[in-house]
């Protein structure tokens, strides 16, 4: 025998998109904190470097940018999934508040 469900559960289809936002914003949270590393870390050396490469005996190094674009894409994916995730919580409660105490029928809002 199957359970009856609740009157004011969410639809399938409501969080089928509930859940495409968390990813998106997700995903476009990784794309912002891998654009912020990105723009500010150089893998090639500076001007000055470059000139300084010229001198006898010296040797730059210069850093890989791989590791913290990697870092900030993924913690900018994390954040904004959690962010996108307690909203969408919110809002399905909201919701299933709102359903709960609807208005008598016939009685305008």
């Amino acid at each position: 025998m199957a359970t009856p469900e609740h009157p004011n559960l969410p639809k399938k289809g409501l969080l089928g998109l509930t859940f495409a936002g968390i990813a998106i914003a997700g995903m476009l949270g990784g794309l912002i904190g891998y654009g912020l590393v990105k723009t500010s870390c150089s893998d090639t050396p500076t001007r000055a470097a470059r000139l300084l490469q010229q001198v006898p005996n010296f040797h730059e190094s210069v850093a890989s940018c791989a590791w913290p674009s990697l870092f900030a894409a993924l913690v900018g994916t994390i954040m904004c999934a959690a962010g996108a995730g307690i909203v969408a919580t919110l809002l399905l409660r909201a919701q299933s508040e709102w359903k709960s105490h609807a208005p008598p029928p016939g009685r305008a809002l």
